[in-house]
């Protein structure tokens, strides 16, 4: 195993300073990792209570005229937006040949591979009886049921963005065990399967992943698609029934998966003063792509609601007005506004301020979009249900601190599994023999 190291062409130290997070022995990192364990607690005890005691019983979703859903699919739709960004930045490094993004590639993937289960986390929720929800989809599942399309695809992109992360880990599995205390690495040698570090080796994987990213794509579009589809082919709903809803969907996605991948790459640089390996032009980069994603979702959304005011049908009017007039205008307006500044703020910090840029602005705009963005999702779920076309009395719907509850667990979990992974793995790629990261150019 010492050979592999020896035959590195760059420096050790480098290697060394990319493992700090697996190797570092502080306290701080259990106690992190218990407070998420302990918020994730909270989902558990939700998800108890809700199985022995009834869905009613402790959501509001589940009233005879209201919202059959809620906060929990804000949330589902909201996680699986964020797990887009994985293969859209490692396809982008890998196909376009965008070296300066291989840093932030896994990151990325992470995100990818801790979003979706959360996800599914929040649908299990939602369905109240996973077990018997499995039991019918198996027995009586229709290949024409959106809903069946949605378990599909979910299954098939976390299984192949397992593969994906693996392939391209596994030289760097191996060279971790050379650099972890003696007594880990026999977890490591195993977890290599025996990986050869070669040229040969490595132009296959590296062909391997090439050819993933181009199938995973398609897969990865066809995810939110399927989600936008789930609400798009509700023609009894109004404000749903809408042919764009699987693009907006997907566009959505990517804004909010990129305004997350910026915000946590900004804070595992600052964290681990990784400032000569996380460029700031890829992190630049990605917040252009971002401003720019930002204002064609404002596009798209500008668009929906001018339809809604111009001249919509009678159900459209009501949760038009809901929205932007009535009990919904106080969540709307704010919501806008966020969505707007944080545009705002990305666009002058990358024209205006074109010399000076500030990280802390983009990260500062991420975070309005990250927001607007999980609002945006909740009002595209609630509204529409408690003003349906047919001739009930309105519905009510407000989120219970239950909810909220098993809310944060998630995001407990979410972000455990995450400070995990970056205490076991490497977070970022380590070079290839020949490959240095550049302290002077701050780019690979």
């Amino acid at each position: 195993m010492a050979t592999i190291l020896a035959r590195h062409k760059g420096p050790d130290k480098t290697l060394v300073d990319l493992m700090r997070p697996v190797t570092a022995s502080g306290k701080g990192s259990f106690f992190f990792l218990a407070a998420m364990a302990a918020l994730f607690g909270l989902y558990i005890i939700v998800f108890y209570m809700q199985y022995v005691y009834g869905h009613g019983s402790v959501t509001d979703q589940a009233t005879p005229v209201g919202a059959a859903w809620g906060l929990y699919v804000t949330g589902i739709v909201f996680f699986i937006g964020i797990s887009h960004v994985g293969i859209g930045v490692s396809a982008a490094a890998r196909l376009l040949n965008l070296d300066y993004l291989k840093p932030y590639a896994r990151m990325a993937e992470m995100l990818t591979l801790v979003c979706l289960p959360a996800a599914v986390l929040i649908i299990t929720l939602d369905i109240g009886r996973p077990e018997k929800f499995l039991i019918n989809v198996m027995t009586y599942g229709r290949i024409q049921a959106p809903f069946v399309w949605s378990g599909t695809v979910i299954s098939v992109y976390l299984a192949a963005s397992l593969i994906y992360l693996y392939l391209s880990m596994r030289r760097d599995i191996t060279l971790s065990a050379d650099l972890v205390p003696e007594k880990w690495r026999w977890f490591y040698r195993l977890l290599s399967l025996g990986y050869k570090d070669t040229e040969d080796t490595r132009h296959t994987h590296e062909r391997t992943l090439w050819w993933m990213a181009i199938v995973l794509i398609p897969i990865m579009v066809s995810v939110h698609s399927v989600y936008g589809l789930v609400f798009g082919l509700h023609s009894g709903r109004p404000g749903w029934f809408n042919p764009l809803m699987a693009p907006y969907f997907v566009l959505g996605a990517l804004v909010n998966g990129f305004a997350t991948l910026v915000i946590v790459a900004a804070l595992i640089r600052r964290v681990f003063r990784w400032e000569q390996y996380l460029s700031l032009k890829a992190i630049r980069n990605m917040g252009r792509f971002l401003c720019w994603m930002t204002l064609l979702y404002i596009y798209f959304s500008v668009s929906e609601y001018i339809t809604f005011i111009y001249s919509p049908p009678a159900g459209e009017a009501r949760v038009a007005h809901a929205i932007f007039l009535g009990e919904f205008s106080k969540i709307f307006w704010p919501t806008l506004a966020i969505l707007i500044t944080g545009f705002l703020v990305l666009f002058f910090n990358q024209t205006i301020f074109n010399k000076q840029f500030a990280l802390w602005a983009t990260v500062l705009g991420a975070v309005f979009i990250d927001i607007a963005l999980f609002l945006t999702r909740y009002l595209i779920v609630v509204p529409s249900l408690l003003y349906p076309l047919l001739p009930f009395p309105k519905g009510s719907y407000v989120p219970t601190v239950y909810e909220f509850a098993a809310l944060i667990g998630v995001f407990g979990f979410a972000i455990g599994v995450y400070a995990l992974f970056m205490r076991v793995f490497p977070i970022v790629e380590f070079p290839h023999p020949g490959e240095q990261i550049s302290t002077e150019a701050n780019k690979w």
